[in-house]
């Protein structure tokens, strides 16, 4: 038998309405704190994200940003508390030119889609309107790595100007750690692709289990991961560099009858101020000049941290949080070229 879909038409029609039973979502700003919208939240399903200029730039789901907001942990809660609305548009739209907010005053003829009790889209005679909560999921799984379930590189990339612009304004630091696996290659070579990803799940789930729940956590590509830091005071970032580290080297990844033990490159950058003379994309690099320096080193972990007396304090971290540090030039070699990684001059 052919298979039956259920969803299903019902010609109807859109007329202006003053009976209304539920609130149009608010349309807040972007840069707007979950602290500061706390109660809207709590009274909505959605609310749409709005720019400078008023025009709504994305929708927010409310669920997810309460999940945070009702931490247990004071220090936790008020981190989400300052984190900006931007964050956590699970869906962007274009604003360019076009006037919103413009209600309709005459009826408009539509075709409702329907999936068994539920609309999941308004087809009218020029456009289709789909439901956002039947869309979430996909949308969702746009800037999610389907291996491991972390957020992938565009979901990072966006993550990391958006957070780069708040330590700009508010003058907290942020730091970028990015990880590399030693010898990726031979694992899939020897054990096959899907030994390795079994092994990418493992280090995956130990580096988001090792970082603060407000901390971003990504897969950037292939065997490399990335996180954000937020709010890191001077040194703090060789914590979970080492919670890491200790937790990874005690860790057996088992593939059927097989153990096998990774170990990681890390190289890590840290931003405390200054930020308007320097970009996300330059300290993301400072981090990857220092992944290469702990492979060519063999330190474990390497760690820059920029502030304003025109030094940088390079320390390296080794699986057992042994360290050594010292002062470093404000340049750095980067593919071959120097470049100010830092914006001093």
């Amino acid at each position: 038998m052919p298979h039956q879909h259920a969803a299903r038409s019902q010609v109807g029609r859109l007329i202006p309405s003053e009976d209304v039973r539920f609130e149009s979502p608010p349309v807040i700003h972007q840069g707007t704190t979950l602290g500061e919208i706390r109660v809207a939240i709590e009274n909505h399903h959605y609310i749409l994200a709005a720019n400078d200029l008023g025009q709504i730039v994305g929708i927010v789901s409310c669920q997810r940003m309460l999940e945070h907001l009702e931490s247990k942990h004071d220090r936790e809660r008020g981190r989400w508390e300052s984190m900006y609305l931007g964050a956590f548009v699970s869906a962007e739209v274009g604003a360019g030119d076009r006037p919103v907010g413009q209600a309709f005053r005459e009826g408009i003829e539509c075709i409702t889609v329907m999936e068994n009790d539920s609309i999941v889209a308004i087809a009218a005679e020029n456009d289709v309107f789909l439901s956002l909560q039947w869309m979430e999921p996909t949308l969702a799984a746009a800037r999610c790595d389907p291996l491991t379930g972390l957020m992938n590189r565009l979901g990072y990339e966006r993550r990391l100007a958006e957070e780069w612009a708040r330590a700009a304004r508010t003058g907290v630091s942020i730091g970028v750690i990015v990880l590399d696996l030693d010898d990726f290659k031979t694992i899939n070579d020897r054990h096959g692709h899907l030994a390795g990803d079994q092994v990418l799940r493992k280090v995956g789930h130990i580096l988001e289990k090792t970082l603060r729940s407000y901390d971003v956590v990504a897969r950037y590509g292939g065997d490399e991961f990335v996180a954000l830091c937020l709010d890191c005071q001077p040194r703090d970032i060789e914590i979970p560099i080492t919670r890491f580290q200790e937790t990874l080297s005690a860790s057996t990844i088992k593939y059927g009858e097989q153990e096998l033990h990774v170990t990681a490159s890390i190289g890590a950058a840290v931003r405390h101020d200054e930020f308007y003379t320097s970009t996300p994309s330059e300290l993301f690099a400072a981090a990857d000049e220092c992944v290469y320096q702990s492979k060519r080193a063999g330190t474990g972990a390497r760690v820059i941290e920029f502030s304003t007396d025109g030094d940088e304090m390079i320390t390296a971290v080794g699986v057992q949080g042994e360290e050594s540090a010292r002062r470093m030039p404000s340049t750095v070699s980067v593919a071959g070229d120097a470049r100010d990684v830092g914006g001093q001059s």
